[in-house]
């Protein structure tokens, strides 16, 4: 090889290793925009290249037509051999040959999606008035906090998890409510939105309810996004659209139900502008209210959180107007009383549960169309409050100390925009630290202090549960893994099996031994090995 021909191909590498260098050292705190960013580099780095060779590398005029027309055509090939059948959590197109198997545009005929509106043929077999311990009653589980009373045996190998069962369901990334053995969720089949009630031994539908409806995303995917609320023995779902529903868990029969775009003035073409992703706003029930972020046109009507009626869908209270993220309402005692938490689009604030009346408010900043505010806030003990958030937000511990007129000071003990980046996924606390994804990867981060006890693991843009001792994570790509909830271990890992193929971004369920999880196109339930008593 010539030493003219070895300068330009060794040019030409420099296109790859731009790309490689701007992920790995991720100039903006997220993995995603770090691969977006090094994949326009790399490419505009490649068209100097290229426009450089045509320049100065020596070909005549036929060459250099050869060399386009070969460029065009090797591109034209690779696009009509492969396709992106979608993206992950860090912005990597999923591609497939296109002679392959093509994500099925019909369902098969024995998922819950496929099926009419239906209710199970023997009256009384779904009841959801019937609570235990072992429930897992909606989003984040029964105290919305990711912790389960579970304790799980951690010798996999010896006593394996058991498959009980595992069934095709309706595109989306609702998580699991778990009531008296009964697992709902919410799908997209076709135009339509629909809530499936099963069995959590066997996966038999029992009914399902649906509506007019289609969300579909390019980078986050189709279908609904949050997960159904169970209490007093009925279900209240909120669809990727804002159908706001409050269901009979018997039979699905609708009680009440909202269209919250409508009702706040946005046209379907302006949500989809500031709200690209679609709502995920699981709803939050607390006695007799069921609170949602409903945001809205300010020119026409505009309310942060709502609260209605859980018996009949009246509005009982509006909060102030706020521009709503994809992060979902918590509950939590500060001040000597009930709060109700809400990440906005751009602030995180604290509502009088009575009233709606914001006591304090603080700058979150996000956009619902860029760096996404996702996660929850996580009410603590000593008045603190923490959130966390990927796109290079990270995580933030508030004080609130008593103000004037019943609100609250805030006071920021720490934050660290490099740790628990949590970009799809809520933290769980254990002890003194906080655990959780940091864009993507496993991290300990002491919560006194803000600093980072270790960090290992790459399990993608997963999820994770606490259930005792022990943290439940579900990887991005299906795989759970029973880790120890350990500052002093990093990424202990106890055991490990493949729950699902495919991309995993749903919250998963843990209701006793079972746990219950989903992807865009199946769902399975696994029985955990729990300690002997």
């Amino acid at each position: 090889m010539s030493g003219r021909r070895a300068r330009w191909l060794l040019f030409l590498a420099g296109a790859p290793l731009l790309f490689v260098g701007l992920r790995a050292l991720d100039p903006v705190g997220d993995r995603g925009m770090a691969n977006v960013l090094g994949f326009f580099a790399a490419l505009l780095y490649a068209l100097l290249w290229l426009g450089l060779f045509l320049w100065r590398g020596g070909l005549d005029a036929r060459g250099r037509v050869r060399l386009l027309a070969g460029l065009l055509a090797a591109g034209a090939i690779a696009a009509l051999l492969v396709r992106v059948d979608g993206f992950h959590g860090d912005m990597i197109p999923i591609l497939s040959w296109r002679a392959g198997p093509a994500p099925a545009a019909e369902l098969p005929p024995d998922s819950a999606a496929a099926r009419p509106d239906s209710a199970s043929a023997a009256a009384g077999t779904v009841d959801l008035a019937r609570t235990s311990a072992a429930d897992f009653p909606g989003f984040l589980g029964p105290t919305r906090d990711g912790r389960v009373a579970v304790a799980l045996a951690v010798d996999w190998t010896a006593r394996p998890p058991r498959r009980l069962w595992r069934a095709p369901i309706g595109a989306g990334w609702s998580g699991f409510a778990v009531v008296n053995g009964w697992a709902l969720t919410l799908e997209q089949a076709g135009d339509e939105e629909l809530v499936s009630a099963r069995s959590l031994a066997t996966g038999a539908v029992a009914w399902t309810r649906r509506w007019r409806a289609r969300y579909e995303h390019v980078l986050g995917g189709d279908g609904p996004r949050s997960t159904p609320a169970i209490a007093g023995g009925r279900v209240v779902v909120l669809g990727a659209s804002g159908h706001l529903a409050c269901l009979a868990g018997s039979d699905g029969t609708v009680l009440w139900e909202h269209e919250l775009q409508a009702e706040y003035g946005v046209a379907p073409e302006e949500e989809a502008a500031w709200l690209q992703y679609g709502r995920a706003n699981s709803p939050l029930v607390v006695g007799a209210r069921v609170i949602v972020p409903v945001g809205g046109d300010p020119a026409v009507k505009q309310a942060g959180l709502v609260a209605f009626d859980l018996a009949s869908g009246a509005v009982l209270w509006e909060g102030p107007g706020r521009a709503i993220s994809y992060s979902s309402p918590a509950l939590g005692v500060l001040g000597g009383g009930e709060q109700v938490l809400i990440v906005n689009e751009d602030t995180l604030s604290g509502h009088e549960l009575a009233t709606g009346r914001i006591l304090w408010e603080h700058p979150w900043p996000g956009s619902s169309s860029g760096d996404a505010n996702v996660s929850q806030a996580v009410p603590l003990e000593g008045e603190r409050v923490f959130v966390s958030k990927g796109y290079g937000g990270g995580g933030l511990l508030l004080a609130l100390e008593r103000g004037v007129e019943g609100g609250f000071a805030v006071r920021e003990l720490w934050h660290e925009p490099r740790i628990l980046r949590t970009k799809f996924t809520n933290v769980v606390r254990h002890g003194g630290f906080l655990y959780g994804l940091d864009d993507g990867r496993l991290e300990c981060v002491e919560l006194a202090s803000g600093q980072r006890r270790w960090k290992d693991g790459a399990y993608g843009h997963g999820q994770l549960l606490l259930a005792g001792e022990h943290l439940v994570v579900v990887s991005e790509e299906g795989e759970v893994l029973c880790v120890e909830a350990s500052p002093e271990r990093p990424n202990a890992v106890l055991g490990r099996f493949s729950a699902l193929e495919g991309k995993c971004w749903g919250t998963p369920a843990l209701a006793g031994a079972v746990l219950v999880l989903r992807n865009a196109e199946e769902c399975a339930a696994w029985e955990l090995p729990l300690e002997s008593r």
